[in-house]
């Protein structure tokens, strides 16, 4: 059903903009809801959150509580908050003050001084959900409509209603391709806003982006809705005092970086099954130069490599190469996987572990490469994606092989 919602509202956009009015219009509507936006300073509010990410079918979506006041001196979040995010299984807060931040799930959060932490809460910023027009000063939802980046965007604009309130239905779509880091091609843009005309607040918005790797499209979805909104800052909701009494906070200790199993050591073992229905074991890859690929649908840089383990596949498959791609997160039926690999040309073996699995190889990051010899013992690991993967991949096949 939630699939179907994203589809509806995606074809209901595109009949909106075929009788909107002129895009100076659009683009002034735009202008008034961004400037009210950035004379907000602060308050409390309740939104809904929903999010389709790329290569997946399910939607999933949180109700966000917060109390914020902007900061234009921070460089960090630009904020001062106290966030709940509720999730259908678990919530999580987070809490950043002048002099620290704390976050977590359930009873327990971890507390990190900002003065000793700020790299460390820069680097996962990203994972905390808000309502962007309100809270942030530079508003990506809302484009500065007279920069010259804007010249690629077409703005439309229409009447409507929403939960009986008269508004303005905004579209922002850019249809230019540009190429990602990762080889893909952005094939669309789109941004639909609904402004309160009497208050210029945005309500309800939604993003649309698709994406082309090789012959596959994809499409990422969200959709957030303002519930309520009172412009009081309180601010004693931004100290740790504030948090339930039964919360546990701790101070925060970073994890012991893991590197994955190195040269020398044995690969671990195991039986998988194939997309055939059929398994396969390392065991019966004794005696090839063996390629391991920890990968997941999901994973913009593992969509990357792919095409260079198959020329890889394609070049070495005779001379004793094994490529082996292993999935330990998707579901081969429900994450529609053949088709994900056709649209992808991967001729080489994909099969399907458990989670267990990468934890023996410690994975932590995809991709994740093994190189194993004749023996079965582990000579190299390679992570990530890079424009010089390839060279440093065929490098070290055509060693191996020699062997």
């Amino acid at each position: 059903m939630r699939n179907k919602l994203i589809i509806i509202v995606a074809i209901f956009a595109f009949a909106t903009g075929a009788n909107a009015q002129n895009s100076d219009e659009a683009k002034n509507v735009i202008r008034q809801c961004r400037e009210k936006c950035q004379s907000i300073k602060g308050g409390h509010y309740e939104s809904e959150y929903r999010i389709k990410y790329m290569g997946s079918k399910d939607t999933s979506s949180c109700i966000l509580s917060c109390d914020f006041v902007k900061d234009t001196t921070d460089k960090v979040f630009g904020k001062r908050f106290h966030s709940i995010e509720k999730y259908p299984t678990w919530t999580r807060y987070s809490i950043y003050t002048d002099e620290e931040f704390a976050h977590g799930s359930d009873k327990e959060l971890e507390r990190m001084p900002r003065i000793a932490w700020e790299r460390k809460i820069e680097a996962i910023r990203h994972n905390f959900e808000f309502y962007e027009p309100l809270t942030d000063q530079d508003i990506y939802l809302l484009p500065n409509v007279d920069s010259p980046d804007d010249s690629l965007v077409t703005y439309s604009l229409a009447d409507t209603t929403i939960d009986s309130k008269a508004c303005y239905d905004v579209i922002c779509l850019n249809t230019t391709p540009k190429r990602d880091i990762f080889g893909g091609t952005w094939l669309r843009n789109e941004r639909r806003i609904w402004i309160d005309k009497q208050t210029y607040l945005p309500i309800q918005f939604y993003t649309v982006q698709v994406l082309l790797e090789d012959k596959d499209t994809q499409c990422q979805y969200t959709y957030d809705k303002l519930l309520s909104f009172d412009t009081t800052i309180n601010y004693s909701r931004f100290t740790l005092e504030s948090l339930p009494a039964e919360m546990i906070v701790k101070d925060y200790k970073p994890r012991k970086s893991v590197k994955p199993l190195g040269r020398g050591k044995p690969a671990p073992e195991w039986t998988l099954p194939t997309l055939s229905g059929d398994s396969i074991s390392l065991a019966d890859l004794q005696g090839k130069v063996v390629l391991l690929d920890f990968f997941y649908k999901g994973c913009a840089p593992c969509g990357a490599a792919m095409p260079v383990l198959q020329r890889l596949h394609e070049k070495y498959k005779d001379q004793g190469l094994a490529v082996i791609g292993i999935d330990p997160y998707d579901d081969p039926v429900k994450n529609e996987m053949t088709d994900f690999l056709e649209k992808r040309s991967v001729g080489y073996t994909v099969v399907f572990s458990d989670r267990e699995l990468p934890q023996k190889y410690r994975v932590t990051s995809y991709p994740t490469l093994f190189f194993i010899n004749r023996e079965g013992k582990i000579v190299k690991y390679h992570e990530g994606f890079s424009q010089t993967m390839e060279q440093e991949l065929e490098k070290q096949i055509q060693k191996m092989l020699k062997k």
